[in-house]
């Protein structure tokens, strides 16, 4: 009977009649030894002659406990011999800098390009897995690709960046680079993207650092006390989409980094303080103002009012009422009960703008005859006003041959209301206004 020769030993006597090392090249991968060695995706050129990294220290191959084979040289120098030396750049990847090749690569075969030893992303998780794993990733980190960032080996970048601060951001981002030649750029873009960014991930949208305006109060600490301490604030504040409800978080055209002029953005959201009926606006209003008289961020007054303001329609006038009014106006247009200086609204000398404020018991509110924001006549001169339920008419007619203007009001000398509050009364500065006579009867047949 002829005896079986197991393919061992057709291995070691296909050894021993090479004998040399360059033999193993077209016996290492069979069935019984190295078979699945050099199969893969990719498959080191290296590896398609064994002895040209490995060389024989004995024979015959394979002994029990013995190495008979030996690397040419250890790494990174065996490596060295085909690929360039890395080292030369200030910062270089520990793997390469301990001269570790494999701690990455295979260096036989792989599934991966590269001859990468697991997935990228798996790859560069096991040593920094606290890059890797987000509620809301960077889109390079989800997909696996941290070398759209990063050099694997070496970088003139700290970091193993590819390029330099927010250049490498802009690599992808083009829109924030084009807006930042806007006219006013946000001082925190100034500082790196990184500023604000997780270049990771974040558990906030946006790859935010932090979430919402909490964020933003790492910088703006006097907003947040005001917000925070504040007995009101804005709602856009607290709101998850926060500061950037009105601010642009990179760069705009408009002051303070608004998204729009500021009664534009105002009045997207509040949209009937100022309606096309409005022929004349508060001076503030009609420069495209609100903060003159309301803060947008948060204040110890109602309605986010700068300085106090009260909501009655009664109030006993003291110096520190009115606040709000007399950040601009000035107090002498009702301080003296004559005056032929301090105010358009008197009789004659009689103040009477003082008439009606100077009054313990009864002290009109300015929102009693003015319309705060807007409103079709002369000094905001008010149409109706608000009186707990009902709205109160005014009836204020100009002096006759008046215009709607402030100026031409100026010209008429007066004028005259019948509110529902009193009888009709008229007003003239050159001269004692006159009650208004009856109305004549009217003549039958005319």
């Amino acid at each position: 009977m002829k005896p079986t020769i197991s393919p061992l030993a057709s291995l070691l006597a296909g050894f021993l009649l090479a004998g040399r090392a360059g033999a193993a090249d077209k016996t290492c991968a069979i069935a019984a030894c190295h078979e699945t060695l050099v199969q893969g995706k990719s498959v080191h050129a290296a590896a398609e002659s064994c002895d040209g990294c490995h060389e024989s220290v004995a024979t015959p191959h394979p002994q029990k406990g013995k190495k008979t084979f030996k690397l040419a040289a250890q790494q990174p120098d065996l490596c060295i011999t085909c690929h360039e030396a890395f080292g030369k750049k200030p910062f270089v990847h520990a793997p390469v800098k301990d001269g570790t090749c494999t701690t990455c690569h295979d260096p036989h075969a792989s599934k991966e390009p590269k001859l990468l030893s697991s997935p990228l992303k798996d790859l560069c998780g096991a040593c920094h897995a606290d890059h890797v794993e987000f509620k809301v990733p960077h889109g390079p980190v989800a997909a696996g690709d941290c070398t759209v960032c990063h050099t694997p080996h070496e970088a003139e970048v700290k970091g193993l960046l590819l390029k330099k601060g927010d250049q490498l951001c802009f690599g992808c981002h083009l829109d924030v680079q084009e807006g930042l030649k806007k006219k006013h750029v946000h001082a925190a873009v100034e500082s790196g993207c990184t500023s604000c960014h997780n270049p990771h991930g974040s558990a906030n949208p946006k790859l935010l650092a932090e979430a919402g305006a909490a964020l933003c109060y790492q910088c703006h600490s006097d907003i947040a006390e005001k917000v925070q301490k504040g007995t009101v604030a804005h709602a856009p504040v607290n709101s998850p989409k926060g500061c950037a409800s009105c601010h642009s978080p990179h760069a705009t055209d408009q002051a303070k980094l608004l998204l729009s002029p500021e009664k534009e953005l105002c009045l997207a959201c509040h949209k009937t303080i100022v309606t096309k009926a409005m022929t004349v606006l508060h001076g503030p209003i009609d420069k495209g103002q609100c903060t003159p008289c309301h803060d947008p961020h948060g204040s110890q007054n109602a309605r986010l009012l700068i300085k106090g303001f009260s909501p009655e329609p009664y109030v006993a006038y003291t110096d520190k009422e009115y606040e709000l009014c007399f950040t601009c106006h000035k107090r002498d247009l009702l301080q003296y009960p004559d005056t032929s200086f301090a105010t358009k609204f008197r009789d004659g000398e009689r103040n009477l703008h003082s008439l009606h404020v100077n009054n313990k018991q009864k002290g009109r509110s300015c929102r009693l005859c003015h319309a705060i924001h807007g409103g079709g006549n002369a000094a905001l001169i008010a149409e109706k006003v608000t009186f707990g339920q009902w709205s109160l008419p005014l009836k204020f007619v100009k002096s006759e041959n008046a215009g709607p203007s402030k100026a031409s009001l100026s010209r008429a000398n007066g004028g005259s209301c019948s509110p529902g509050c009193h009888k009709p009364y008229s007003y003239d500065r050159k001269g004692a206004g006159k009650k208004p006579e009856p109305p004549k009867p009217a003549v039958k047949g005319k």
